[in-house]
């Protein structure tokens, strides 16, 4: 989903750790430069406890993040394979060669 300039969803707010964070790249200097700009992924709960061992509580998900058991016997798989594909999708926008960069 797309927020439009007005929308109170529109990402531009300071304080959100996405747009406080978000950098790119310079092609020519190859520095880092702060564009204000990120994205925030919506996970349903179903992928997010599928991702932990064990599920109730901030402390249990810390320590079994990425860990199979009987409730989710493929964490390891869906948390180090969604890690991942995020990471590459970040690293491949932030040098300018993802779909939104291309299109625009």
């Amino acid at each position: 989903m797309l927020a439009g300039v007005d929308d109170p969803i529109n990402g531009d707010d300071p304080t959100n750790i996405s747009t406080r964070t978000r950098t790119r790249i310079r092609a020519r200097t190859r520095t880092r430069a702060r564009t204000g700009a990120g994205a925030q992924l919506e996970l349903s709960t179903a992928l997010r406890q599928a991702m932990f061992g064990t599920f109730s509580g901030a402390d249990n998900r810390r320590s079994t993040s990425g860990v199979p058991s009987m409730t989710s016997p493929d964490a390891d798989h869906f948390r180090n394979g969604f890690v991942d594909t995020v990471r590459e999708a970040v690293v491949e926008q932030e040098l300018g060669r993802d779909a939104l960069y291309r299109a625009g």
